[in-house]
Parts: C-alpha cells; sequence; structure tokens
C-alpha cells in the first residue's frame, strides 16, 4: 500500500486531484489504498501518471499560481516522487520505475 503519514495528506489530496484530471483510475485506486501495482505493465502507468502529474502541476501553476495554499509546488512533487519510489521500491518495481522514468526524461 502507498504510505502517507499524517503530513503528507495534502500531497496526497493533490495527487488524488490530478488522478481526477488526468482521468487516470490506476492512480486514483493506489492512492486511495483501493489496490496495489502487481505487474511491470501497472508499474509503468503508474510512473507515466507520476510524470504527467508534474508536468499538468507545472502548468497549472504558470496559469494558475500556486494551486494549493501553503504548499510549495517543487516541495510537493519532491515528497510524491519519494512517496511513489518507495512504494514501488516495497513492491519489488524498483528497476521499472527508474527504467520508464529515464525514457520519460529522455536519460
Amino acid at each position: 500500500m502507498m504510505k502517507f503519514n499524517e503530513n503528507d495528506l495534502l500531497v496526497r489530496h493533490i495527487a488524488i486531484h490530478y488522478s481526477h484530471k488526468l482521468k487516470n483510475q490506476l492512480a486514483e485506486d493506489i492512492l486511495l489504498g483501493k489496490r496495489d501495482i502487481t505487474s511491470t505493465e501497472e508499474t509503468k502507468l503508474l510512473t507515466q501518471f507520476f510524470w504527467q502529474m508534474a508536468d499538468q502541476a507545472a502548468k497549472d501553476y504558470q496559469i494558475d499560481g500556486q494551486p494549493y495554499i501553503d504548499v510549495d509546488l517543487e516541495t510537493c512533487m519532491e515528497k510524491l516522487m519519494n512517496i511513489f519510489i518507495g512504494y514501488t521500491k516495497r513492491a519489488g518495481f524498483n528497476q521499472q520505475w527508474i527504467e520508464e522514468s529515464n525514457r520519460i526524461n529522455g536519460s
């Protein structure tokens, strides 16, 4: 299960907001604790969602300013990245996260 501590509830809320905005049911279910990733393909899809979310949040920030009060976008995305990486690592799919992130980011 993806783990959020009580200090991370706002970043979780932001991630859920983007799962709705980007119409990503897999990400929403994982963020809500309804299911876990179980395959390489799901890990790739979750990794793609993370980077789409980061891109969309940056676009939203440019248009509207900070999306939420008292949240620094860069700090929020860093926290979410650490949570997503920890989650894929615990699920045994860290290599897939790394490979897909590198592919997306041209590394």
